[in-house]
């Protein structure tokens, strides 16, 4: 009888030590996971992307807030999604209040990667989630933003070709990844279209164009740089046949040169209109034996809200070489050209265009017929 009551205690014993057991792996399975679920949790909150100019950045997985640091960028943000832009580059122009609305006009300017003027404590006082920015020459490199400011920064592609891919990108980092499909495609399509229209002209059928810039007209961009995309894309003949000093920047000529060149056509550039370029250049004597003069062939380019060709190199472009490939070759670009800027500015601007402001638009813009 005394060894059975032994046993029975021994097994007693021997299960509470067994349920203990059990218990505290139990408590520890539990904890574990009540600590992957926090560690996931914490994970999620943050992702890493590649920007477009290679670096790896990581980002907050919900972005709220994003803050331009460069003229194109600005551009783009506000096609994706405005309202998360809450800080820009540049000061719009006064007449593009109509397209864009009080609350983009309003937003404070902050000064770009590109120049002198960025302002840092600006930008933090608007405790942006992101930064983004382009990958054109930096006085202030996005590495150096990003440790001082400790927010992240993407930088993007300024290059034509590369407009869908930016979309895609911005998309991807701003959680937009439908709206930046539906503008990447829509760029792609555009651009493969006008690319297929113009590969068929003949060398000897394309346009020899000047892209006048400066207050004067006597600064412009040589072919294949950021600014001179546009004309490069429709096989128009850039007559500047020059060296830069700086790439992508506005190289100064003499009015020997452009003579000597006699360009068919003249591009009125964003920093000419400051002159009054176009209003001067059929009145100007040193301008009377040029070609393009002659032949009434000094266009405007349509530059509301953002211009069509450059300054700012950005997603305007899509209808801007629309706009000249159809101005320079309209028997290879057969476009209703009012109908794709209608297009344009209800897919990328949501802004339904009438008749009279898209005659407006392309006032001086278009061959009067």
């Amino acid at each position: 009888m005394k060894k059975d009551i032994m046993c029975i205690n021994f097994k007693s014993a021997a299960m509470k030590i067994i349920c203990t057991i059990t218990c505290l792996f139990l408590f520890a399975g539990c904890s574990k996971a009540a600590q992957e679920k926090t560690t996931d949790n914490k994970e999620a909150l943050t992702k890493e992307v590649t920007d477009m100019s290679g670096r790896k950045v990581t980002i907050p997985t919900k972005v709220n807030k994003v803050v331009s640091l460069s003229n194109n960028t600005t551009v783009d943000l506000y096609t994706l999604d405005p309202d998360k832009l809450v800080g820009l580059s540049f000061t719009p122009k006064a007449e593009a209040k109509k397209y864009l609305g009080d609350k983009f006009i309003n937003l404070p300017v902050l000064g770009t990667t590109s120049d002198k003027k960025l302002d840092y404590e600006s930008v933090l006082k608007l405790k942006p989630d992101l930064i983004v920015c382009s990958d054109e020459d930096e006085v202030y490199p996005a590495d150096d933003i990003q440790e001082q400011l400790k927010i992240p920064v993407v930088k993007v592609s300024t290059d034509l070709e590369s407009t869908d891919k930016v979309y895609k990108f911005l998309g991807e980092c701003l959680g937009e990844q439908q709206r930046g499909k539906e503008l990447a495609d829509y760029s792609r399509k555009t651009i493969d279209n006008i690319k297929s229209l113009v590969k068929s002209i003949p060398e000897d059928k394309k346009v020899k164009v000047y892209y006048a810039e400066g207050g004067e007209g006597l600064q412009t961009d040589i072919s294949g740089n950021v600014h001179t995309e546009v004309l490069d894309l429709v096989q128009g003949k850039n007559v500047a046949d020059i060296a830069e000093e700086k790439v992508g920047s506005m190289a100064s000529v003499s009015m020997e040169q452009v003579l000597s060149w006699n360009p068919d056509v003249i591009l009125e550039g964003a920093t000419a209109v400051k002159g009054d370029f176009f209003k001067n250049v059929y009145s100007d004597q040193k301008w009377a034996n040029i070609k393009a003069v002659k032949d009434k062939k000094v266009y405007k380019i349509p530059a509301l809200p953002f211009n069509f060709f450059d300054r700012p190199p950005s997603a305007a472009r899509i209808i801007g070489i629309e706009w000249l490939g159809n101005l320079l070759y309209p028997d290879y670009v057969k476009l209703d050209i009012n109908t794709e800027i209608k297009n344009f500015y209800k897919t990328f601007y949501n802004y339904n265009l009438t008749d009279d402001e898209v005659k407006y638009l392309l006032n001086n813009a278009i061959i009067n017929k």
